[in-house]
């Protein structure tokens, strides 16, 4: 009888032992389960520019949308399959980015940001599972600066109006990051000035854009001047000769005696110059070869019918008053007029050359 009680003590312990084995592996399996499935995920969780990349990697829009917030609410669709392609399609930008979630979590809740390159997102912190912490990255809009060259431009971005912009008041937007087609358009002189540019807002704290259109819509050369000086170079021309340019420009070539038997002999000779009273001939080998004609103005009244000179040249004959090559030809071109014609300063009075 005792020995058959000692068999049966020792196979309840060893039945005993081999349970406790397995309660334990049962236990440790539970407790392995048990990190693996919850306690890692909250870990990872917990390091947000690992989440934010692998869920651009993966293209996870579930967790970007859980992760990002535009004004305090989760993306939409469209707005999130709009951003990942925009964080993907430079890498540098994706590394700023990385570094960016890194540095403000690392230093949370102080603002690395503000003296950062670039600002994207404020993260916000969140109680998360067991002991780790959870953040979402809300986005901060950024800023873009629009400048024109000309008075008035109405602005667009992404084919809306946003306001209008002048040379001294460039527009200030405010936009969220990412990718938009920036647009001016400007209407003068009976012209229309446009143009556009795709800008990528967040690369930098503050993005500036800069349109030219005061090109596209200058007035043409003869619509600048006016009729105005049309009439004042006809006018002072007949007024000072009796002729009209076209008739004047007509002695140029011409002999000595032709033009004194149109206008006589002159009241004055200096070397090879004929001086009469508003005009000036001078000849080279008898013949005609430049005519100066007073204009009757100084050089403030000439600047403001014909406006300022490109340049000045001091020159023997006074000084030349350089305006644009096209300037003469389209404001006389109906004359069919083919000398050379300059404006002079002299004596604080302008007159105009015609010359071969």
């Amino acid at each position: 009888m005792p020995s058959r009680i000692t068999v049966y003590e020792k196979k309840k312990k060893r039945n005993q032992r081999i349970g406790l084995i397995i309660g334990i592996i049962v236990l440790v399996c539970l407790i392995a389960w048990i990190g693996w499935s919850q306690i890692k995920p909250a870990a990872e969780r917990q390091q947000t520019d690992k989440v934010f990349q692998k869920a651009l990697q993966e293209q996870d829009k579930e967790t970007f949308q859980q992760l990002v917030y535009l004004n305090s609410k989760p993306l939409k669709l469209a707005e999130t399959n709009q951003l990942m392609t925009w964080f993907k399609a430079d890498p540098e930008r994706l590394e700023r980015t990385l570094a960016e979630i890194k540095s403000d979590q690392k230093n949370y809740p102080e603002k690395i940001g503000k003296i950062a390159k670039q600002d994207l997102f404020l993260l916000k912190k969140q109680p998360g599972r067991f002991w780790f912490d959870t953040y979402t990255l809300h986005l901060n809009k950024q800023t873009l600066e629009v400048k024109v060259d000309t008075e008035t431009a109405s602005i667009s971005v992404d084919d809306a109006p946003a306001g209008k912009a002048n040379q001294q008041t460039p527009l200030i937007i405010e936009r969220f990051p990412g990718e938009y087609d920036v647009s001016a358009r400007v209407e003068a002189n009976g012209k229309t000035g446009q143009a556009s540019e795709t800008v990528q807002l967040g690369d930098q704290r503050k993005t500036t854009v800069v349109f030219q259109l005061a090109q596209q819509v200058a007035p043409d050369q003869k619509e600048q001047y006016g009729v105005d000086i049309e009439k004042l170079l006809e006018a002072e021309v007949k007024a000072r000769t009796g002729k009209t340019v076209e008739q004047m420009t007509a002695y140029l070539g011409k002999s000595q005696s032709e033009v004194e038997k149109s206008f006589g002999p002159p009241t004055n000779r200096i070397a090879n110059k004929a001086i009469y009273d508003g005009f000036e001939v001078a000849y080279e080998n008898q013949e005609v070869s430049s005519i100066l004609i007073d204009l009757n103005k100084t050089t403030s009244e000439l600047e403001a019918v014909a406006g300022k000179p490109e340049s000045k040249s001091t020159e023997t004959i006074g000084t030349v008053w350089k305006y644009p090559s096209s300037f003469f030809d389209d404001l006389l071109g109906w004359l069919n007029i083919k000398s050379e014609k300059r404006v002079i300063e002299r004596s604080g009075k302008m007159w105009l050359e015609l010359r071969d």
